[in-house]
């Protein structure tokens, strides 16, 4: 690395942390000059957010100068990254800044950012409608881009109409109406609620939901959502007693007792409501026999109000019902005092009721057999322990549970708070920490699984380190349940830290290690972690029924895990099989929603959603056993081949348009007047066999590093190609399958290509143990670099140009579809030009990609002399691009012209150091202008300003 290149580095490494400084303290001014100092947007973490600069930015009120400061310094690329969530800068600032960001990133981007899906499938208009400062960017945005943005609906089925009636005022519905008149609120969304229905859960006003009931009408009040309440029931859980005013004025003091979801009233609804407004409104306007009403599950509304709503609401019910109510038992059998005890938001109820009722009442036991001592360390504070010793006396927290829990396994896994624990502690003696319950778990194993870090260091101090090994429930250690805690990995990082490496190795019951499991319950965070710690091996090894990280985190809540996992171990991962022939595809569909399905389609098309396990299930019966996401799964991979069978053709009718059809047809139809008419090459041949030449021998096409290619002939009659892979020097049977397993999952997504410029794919066999073949259309001509040295001169210039018309075209065409399609090895050998002067993309790099997955190795596909300079990461990464094609592509034009690639003169080990600190060498003298800024737009050193196919297309050069 040369001295330049360190300073640089320590630069932005400067430049980086006084940029995170300033987010911290929202300081924008601070930050403005800083962005015009940046190489890169970086990603931060601010306030455990892991995200891009740019989208930091939008946080801040008054960023507007920085925001539009870094899209000048680094490109309006820097908009269009995503964050964990899959949110792009775009959508944070329709959620939470004005109309003018929209106007600065329209300039820098144009309109189409504003309909790309983010979280949920949300659009910027969709977060613009959840935007409670102002509806300014929702307004702007409509005008921009359509009525129609506003029927679009996301993941759960909201339109940004459900969405502005949930976060905003009667304003932005009166804009809707202008827009799109009064049939856009009664078009069920999520759960099948209406707009009327989002606007009974707006906290902030309930100037919506009266400006839609007095538009629609009160009949609007009576229509129920899929779990069966009315708009009264969701406005007595999330608005006030005016809201409830307004409903008795327009339909009377019936609608409060109508059942709703689990047989509960109004008045239930309000007993769980964050105030006590509308509950005690509807108890004097209803009487109070309405507190004695059951739900289906047993509570009435003094059960709910115990659990969620404080002291003043114990105090009202005891002035209308007397104290006898806080001794009924409801669900499960709890008392009040239980539900007291589960209340998270304040203990005044608990302690109330206690005063009131007597502390006998801590004595009594639910059907589980927990008394409210035992909720209590569960949900609750040490203040709520320090008033039950002060009552009761110690010997309380001893008492068995259900599942024989103590109140100090109960407060190892609060996962509010650790004061209970601690507390207990120091209270009951370190013995305390060593009783098991009924599963074989101490208050070590649920501390690891439930709280943080510091509930570790606490039992370090007390215990030492060697609780931290002791099996529990299933011979799982605190390291296995630090992996399944699912709010936070700080416990496992630091168990790790203070137990060594060794104990990720160690299995559990079912063969799994704590890779494993998180794997399943946390995020990419701890794979980085295990990665920085043991290498990416680790995410290979099969655990229970020869499931790798992969397949658990193909059944994780989150999808970030797999996300980062593709990333890292490259799409091949995805068709790993676990013992019973399952891959992530088919776990994701019967544990997941579409996230992961939609993520796996982006990495390797529809072909994964064409496997089947080894009883001959595919994914869609997968998804049968998914009874919350299984239709949709099912009725989203049949909408995905639909799309992708229209697609195809569409895209084929556009590609044989123009040009390159017209001199194709002309061609073909010299040859024949029937040619237009000949059947196309049918891959389901069962057999076939090598044609020979007059010697006897098989005809040889062509050969290098990983095979050689010849002619056949198949049983449908038809000449072919056929590339013969040796498949030696595989390190194992395991990873000679996974090498076959890619190709198959390769040559599913290419053999639907169908363009004039690129070779048709047949399909891939294995013949031998040893041996792979690819089979594809016979192309009669030559490669571009064999007609240099059979003509011993470079191309001219109208040669470049019609080539490069026609390359560019199969590449753009390449990298249009969904998901994207690359090349990876664009070069003058892989460039075919037929008989009749057809352009002919061939070797997509396939066989290169085989041969790595076989070693194991990080390898690339490409060839040194053409690689962008991005491909030689400094972390071994190879990540391929439509860009990187660009950059090939550009050297394949500097071949055509010279006979030779860019910098062939050096070894090409010296490469990615001449690319990295040299320009690219320039074009032959004599070389048009048009032609030198053509070839400079492919070999811009940074991705982001190197142009697109498609901008390549409309070149002057080409014109």
């Amino acid at each position: 690395r040369s001295p330049r290149h360190s300073a640089d580095m320590a630069r932005q490494a400067s430049v980086r942390e006084e940029v995170a400084a300033a987010l911290r303290a929202k300081d924008a001014g601070r930050l403005f000059p800083l962005c015009r100092q940046l190489d890169a947007n970086f990603a931060l973490n601010i306030k455990q957010l892991e995200q891009s600069i740019a989208h930091h930015v939008t946080y801040l009120s008054d960023g507007l100068r920085c925001f539009e400061a870094l899209i000048k310094k680094l490109g309006p690329d820097c908009l269009t990254c995503t964050n964990e969530r899959g949110n792009t800068p775009v959508h944070l600032a329709a959620l939470f800044r004005d109309e003018s960001w929209m106007e600065l990133i329209h300039r820098s981007l144009g309109s189409d950012c504003f309909h790309q899906p983010g979280q949920v499938q949300r659009t910027a208009i969709h977060w613009a409608a959840t935007n409670e400062k102002t509806n300014s960017c929702l307004k702007w945005l409509v005008n921009e881009c359509g009525t129609d943005c506003l029927s679009f609906r996301d993941q759960d089925g909201d339109t940004p109409v459900h969405l502005a009636a949930w976060k905003q005022g009667a304003d932005s519905m009166q804009f809707f109406k202008s827009v799109l008149g009064s049939d856009c609120f009664h078009q069920p969304g999520r759960l099948q609620c209406t707009a009327i229905h989002c606007a009974a859960v707006n906290r902030a006003t309930n100037s919506c939901l009266k400006w839609l009931v007095n538009e629609c009408g009160t009949d609007c009040l009576s229509v129920r959502d899929q779990d069966g309440d009315t708009p009264v029931h969701l406005a007595a859980w999330k608005q006030g007693a005016d809201s409830m005013q307004f409903f008795k004025s327009v339909l009377g003091s019936d609608c409060f007792h109508q059942p709703g979801r689990l047989q509960c009233t109004a008045i239930h609804c309000a007993a769980v409501n964050e105030t006590n407004s509308c509950l005690k409104w509807l108890v004097n306007e209803c009487g109070t026999d309405c507190l004695s009403v059951r739900d289906q599950a047993g509570d009435t509304p003094v059960h709910l109000a115990a659990k969620f709503q404080g002291a003043d609401s114990m105090q009202f019910f005891k002035s209308v019902l007397g104290s006898d109510c806080f001794h009924q038992p409801g669900y499960l059998q709890r008392t009040a005092i239980h539900r007291a005890a589960r209340n998270e938001a304040t203990n005044s109820c608990l302690k109330w009721l206690v005063n009131e009722c007597g502390t006998d009442c801590l004595s009594v036991r639910d059907q589980a057999g927990d008394t409210p001592v035992h909720l209590a360390a569960e949900f609750q504070g040490a203040d709520s322990m320090q008033f039950f010793k002060s009552v009761l006396g110690s010997d309380c927290f001893h008492q068995p549970g259900r599942l024989q829990c103590t109140a100090i396994h109960c407060a190892a896994t609060n996962e509010k708070t650790n004061s209970c624990l601690k507390w207990l502690v120091n209270e009951c003696g370190t013995d305390c920490l060593s009783v098991r319950d009924q599963a074989g778990d101490t208050p070590v194993h649920l501390a690891a699984k439930f709280q943080g870090a510091d509930s570790m260091q606490f039992f370090k101090s007390v215990l030492g380190s060697d609780c931290f090994h002791q099996p529990g429930y299933l011979q799982r250690t605190a390291i296995h349940r630090a992996a399944m805690n699912k709010k936070t990995n700080s416990c496992l990082k630091w168990l790790v830290n203070e137990c060594g490496t060794d104990c990720l190795s160690v299995r559990d019951q079912a063969g799994d290690t704590p890779v494993h499991l998180a794997a399943g319950k946390q995020g990419a965070d701890s794979m980085q972690f295990f990665k920085s710690v043991l290498g990416s091996d680790c995410f290979h090894q099969p655990g229970n029924c020869k499931r790798t990280a992969i397949h658990f985190a193909a059944m994780n809540e989150t999808n970030s895990c797999l996300k980062w996992l593709i990333s890292e171990l490259g799409p091949a991962c995805l068709l790993e099989k676990d013992s019973n022939g399952a891959t992530p595809a088919h776990l994701a569909a019967q544990h997941h929603d579409l996230d992961s399905l939609r993520l796996i389609a982006d990495s390797l098309g529809l072909a994964p959603f064409d496997f089947f396990d080894s009883g001959g299930k595919s994914v869609a019966d997968y998804a049968e056993r998914n009874s919350q996401h299984g239709a949709r799964i099912r009725e989203w991979i049949a909408e995905q081949r639909r799309h992708q069978r229209d697609g195809e053709e569409r895209r084929l009718g556009q590609a044989m348009s123009g040009l390159q059809l017209r001199r194709a047809v002309d061609a073909q139809s010299e040859e024949t007047p029937s040619a237009s008419a000949r059947p196309s090459l049918d891959p389901a041949f069962s057999s076939w066999d090598f044609l020979l030449d007059g010697d006897g021998n098989k005809q040889l096409l062509g050969a290098g590093g990983f095979g050689k290619v010849y002619k056949a002939f198949t049983d449908k009659r038809q000449t072919v190609a056929v590339k013969i892979v040796r498949l030696e020097g595989a390190s194992s049977a395991r990873l000679m399958d996974e090498a076959i397993e890619i190709e198959n999952a390769e040559i599913s997504v290419l053999k639907a290509i169908r363009h004039p410029n690129i070779v048709q794919f047949l399909k891939s066999e294995r013949i031998q143990k040893g041996k792979l073949c690819i089979f594809t259309e016979l192309i009669s001509g030559h490669s571009l670099s064999e007609l240099m040295q059979l003509q011993r001169r470079p191309f001219d210039e109208a040669a470049v140009r019609d080539f490069s018309k026609q390359i560019c075209a199969a590449l753009n065409f390449l990298h249009s579809r969904s998901p994207v399609t690359l090349h990876r090895d664009i070069k003058c050998s892989n460039l075919m030009l037929t008989n009749e002067g057809l352009i002919k993309l061939i070797d997509f790099g396939l066989a290169k990609e085989v041969f790595a997955t076989m070693r194991s190795t990080k390898r690339d596909c490409g060839t040194p002399y053409f690689m962008a300079p991005e491909l030689f990461s400094e972390d071994g990464r190879i990540v391929y691009s439509p860009k990187t094609d660009v950059w090939a592509f550009g050297c394949s034009v500097f071949e055509m012209l010279e006979m030779q690639p860019p910098n062939w003169q050096l070894m090409w080990q010296q490469i990615p150091l001449r690319i990295r600190n040299h320009d690219m060498p320039q074009l032959p003298a004599g070389t048009s202008a048009l032609l030198r800024d053509f070839y400079g737009r492919c070999v811009q050193r940074e991705p982001r300003r190197r142009a697109a196919t498609a901008e390549l297309l409309e070149h002057k050069f080409l014109q």
